[in-house]
């Protein structure tokens, strides 16, 4: 191609492309095994008005829900006893007494996948220099959001849903629950929720951080069977039964894949745009759509 011909090129190449000219031309994606992030590109992008909308919306109903359960207008326990056939069909076939052991060792379980390992996979990675600084804030500011509307929707559906657990309809009690109406607030698991967030949360963030990453599955593989166990635990504990588990896992799940999928909407509208890059070699284009 001649000298010519190369100036013509050139030419329309940036009239085409100068109009929707991103501040930072250039966008590079990392090799299989790097991170999706680098200087110019993130898969999650925030925003003062969304993120403000979110982080108050959030905020309204995590302190709406935690008054609601803090509320003396319940009522009270006065030793009545519960008869096993009210409960439904489904949730007669499994369902226990309470077991403060169990019970321990459930919420053990969800701190672990709620907070202790995303906190540990990503710290790995950045510790291996794969995980940029600034991308803590994104993280930080979406889980800080999940957490909220999970926290705040859990309690607003205990509170209005005021479902017995199943520990009642037995022997043994947990003591503790009679004095503070939680005796009633066994749909949805909020365990449950917590561990299916956390669950959903790092699965869907990391795999769009690291999408060839060989150790992808396993990630994901190891949070839902913290999330999975939680559950389980909760049933076995007689804290829940098995529809509230699986009613906390779907509400856990729809937050937690929800809020950071926005934020990747919305990265993928901020970046979504035709790029060039000029080098002594030539000239390249690339268009994301």
């Amino acid at each position: 191609m001649n000298k010519a011909l190369k100036s013509f090129c050139l030419l329309v190449t940036v009239i085409l492309f100068l109009a929707d000219l991103p501040a930072n031309a250039v966008v590079v994606i990392p090799a299989e095994e790097q991170c999706s992030a680098d200087e110019f590109y993130s898969p999650f992008t925030l925003d003062y008005l969304t993120d403000g909308l979110l982080l108050g919306a959030g905020t309204a109903a995590a302190i709406t829900g935690l008054i609601r359960t803090k509320s003396d207008s319940y009522d009270e326990w006065h030793e009545n006893s519960y008869n096993k056939d009210d409960i439904n069909g489904f949730d007669r076939i499994w369902y226990n007494s309470y077991s403060s052991a169990l019970d321990t060792i459930g919420t053990i379980t969800c701190a672990v996948n709620l907070a202790i390992l995303p906190i540990g996979v990503f710290a790995a990675e950045s510790a291996v220099g794969n995980f940029s600084g600034r991308e803590w804030f994104n993280i930080g500011t979406m889980f800080v959001e999940s957490w909220l509307f999970t926290y705040g929707m859990k309690n607003i559906i205990k509170t209005t849903v005021l479902r017995t657990r199943p520990y009642m309809y037995t022997d043994t009690v947990d003591k503790n629950s009679l004095d503070n109406h939680d005796f009633t607030f066994s749909f949805p698991s909020g365990h449950s929720a917590d561990a299916f967030m956390g669950a959903a949360f790092l699965s869907y963030v990391f795999s769009q951080y690291y999408p060839d990453s060989k150790f992808k599955v396993p990630v994901i593989a190891t949070s839902y069977a913290f999330a999975v166990g939680t559950g389980l635990l909760r049933v076995a504990s007689g804290n829940h039964f098995l529809s509230d588990v699986a009613g906390g896992a779907l509400l856990g799940t729809v937050i937690g894949f929800g809020i950071p999928f926005i934020h990747h909407r919305m990265a993928l509208r901020k970046y979504s745009r035709n790029s060039i890059s000029v080098s002594p070699n030539g000239v390249s284009a690339r268009l994301y759509f």
